[in-house]
């Protein structure tokens, strides 16, 4: 009986790498961390609850719909809420609804595209009334946003924790 549901799993496994490279990868890049863990920063939900467009933003356990931007080329080498200089080459982001140190998986709504990216920073409160729920750096923003607008509908799912950024 054991030996059939240790196969199972394995079937399982294998089927969700298949489906799921990178997150597969992920998990082997952070071994240690558990995706059923509540990686929602329930401070920061709390704090920021007036401002949250719910008409734009769908809240569920560690995944959040809404819009994703992309940070500005002027804020290359300012700190970030991490303590550490941002840069626009580095798989980052920033998000007021998930931890620091949070590794998300950002999936482009509309073309099915995603990105691993470490939440470094915070953004402005009133992004959130926009329905803006992330702001990625540059090096992810060209992975996943396609349009002039530099905007796109995007689902953000909880990988992991970690202070290593994610690499290409």
């Amino acid at each position: 009986m054991q030996l059939i549901n240790f196969i199972r799993v394995g079937v399982v496994c294998i089927f969700l790498m298949l489906q799921f490279p990178k997150m597969a990868l992920a998990q082997k890049i952070y071994p240690n961390t558990l995706t059923n863990a509540n990686y929602l920063d329930s401070v920061n939900l709390k704090r920021y609850k007036k401002w949250i467009d719910t008409s734009r933003i769908h809240i569920e356990l560690n995944r959040i719909t809404g819009i994703a931007s992309f940070y500005s080329k002027s804020l290359n080498g300012t700190l970030t809420s991490t303590g550490e200089t941002f840069s626009n080459r580095k798989l980052t982001a920033a998000c007021n609804l998930f931890k620091l140190n949070t590794i998300v998986r950002v999936t482009n709504l509309r073309s099915g595209s995603y990105v691993l990216v470490r939440v470094n920073d915070r953004m402005h409160p009133k992004m959130l009334q926009k329905g803006r729920i992330i702001d990625l750096s540059q090096a992810a923003s060209k992975k996943l946003i396609t349009n002039a607008k530099g905007i796109v509908k995007v689902t953000i799912e909880a990988i992991g924790y970690s202070k290593n950024t994610p690499k290409s």
